[in-house]
């Protein structure tokens, strides 16, 4: 399992007894292979062994992120599944080989754009009967993915995809599974809107998206007139659409751009901060910025989205004032 030298498994292994408590309390942790598991033939240096691994992990291609993790717990349970939590983008590729290192069949499905993967997708291991086949287990305080026998059988590996472009985009969640070990693609599509144009900008010069407005996100209907103003002013393309019942308005919505993978083309500045940016990228031409209010008084919540010019409508249909009242 191991390429170090014995000396030093002998002293990391004393240096750890050492800190145990001469009698350890006993730890009825609920098992996270109540729901899902597989016993592995996995070898261990000392008993209730925690296999702590340090994974280098970067944006890129694995190598530690400035100011990601530097640690990756695998945890042996008594029963001999393997439990850890779900990992970040940049820590699957070290994660995959430690896995692998230590008895599991598992790889790494590399995310691409439509263009570069023709693969048809499916053939995943669907949700068992038996919860304790399940590999996403429920712990005490937390989620983690456990690994054994029934959770990965015989025949079966355990994928994660992962996007080398990682963080080009902001909307790379870790996607995971079990799968007959024959049926592993060699790749997964990435249908991230925008992803084919900000891969190919990624590899060259950076372009100016111009001049950039930035504005704090309407929270009220009474800002909105003042800000269409102003916006509109300053060459904005912006239009107010208002949420209606479906008695009052035949517009079924939809239209909006979504998601995009380069972060530099979304609305809203990241990390939730209320700022909108406007500028070529996040409003490109033929492209219009429009605001939604709710006809109802009680919901003042406003939203902001990008749409084509010719799907813009005044109003869209609210579902949710079609619903009929709670029961008293």
């Amino acid at each position: 399992m191991s390429s170090r030298p014995h000396g030093f498994e002998d002293r990391l292994k004393a240096a750890l007894l050492a800190r145990l408590p001469e009698t350890p309390a006993a730890t009825p942790a609920r098992s996270f292979t109540r729901r899902y598991g597989v016993p592995l033939a996995v070898g261990v240096a000392t008993v209730a062994v925690v296999a702590v691994m340090t994974v280098p992990g970067s944006s890129r291609d694995g190598s530690r992120p400035a100011n990601g993790p530097a640690e990756f717990q695998i945890k042996k349970d008594p029963d001999g599944s393997l439990r850890f939590r779900l990992p970040e983008q940049p820590e699957v590729p070290a994660l995959v080989k430690r896995l692998k290192a230590m008895g599991v069949s598992a790889a790494v499905v590399p995310m691409r754009p439509p263009s570069q993967c023709s693969e048809p997708g499916g053939g995943y291991r669907g949700p068992q009967a038996d919860p304790e086949a399940e590999i996403m287990q429920s712990g005490d305080d937390d989620t983690a993915l456990k690994v054994n026998a029934k959770t990965v059988p015989p025949g079966y590996t355990l994928t994660f995809n992962w996007a080398d472009y990682y963080p080009l985009g902001e909307s790379h969640g870790i996607g995971f599974g079990v799968i007959e070990t024959s049926k592993v693609p060699s790749c997964s599509v990435d249908y991230s809107e925008g992803l084919e144009e900000a891969l190919k900008a990624a590899s060259e010069p950076p372009k100016d998206p111009g001049r950039t407005i930035e504005v704090p996100r309407p929270v009220t209907a009474g800002e909105l007139p003042e800000l269409v103003r102003s916006l509109q002013a300053q060459g904005v393309d912006v239009a107010v659409t208002e949420r209606k019942p479906q008695s009052e308005c035949t517009a079924l919505g939809g239209g909006w751009r979504g998601p995009q993978a380069d972060p530099e083309a979304q609305l809203e500045r990241s990390g939730g901060s209320g700022v909108l940016r406007i500028n070529a990228k996040t409003v490109p031409p033929g492209y219009t910025l429009v605001f939604t209010k709710s006809a109802n008084p009680s919901d003042p919540y406003i939203g902001a989205g990008v749409k084509e010019n010719s799907k813009v409508t005044p109003c869209e249909v609210d579902y949710s004032l079609n619903a009929p009242p709670p029961p008293r």
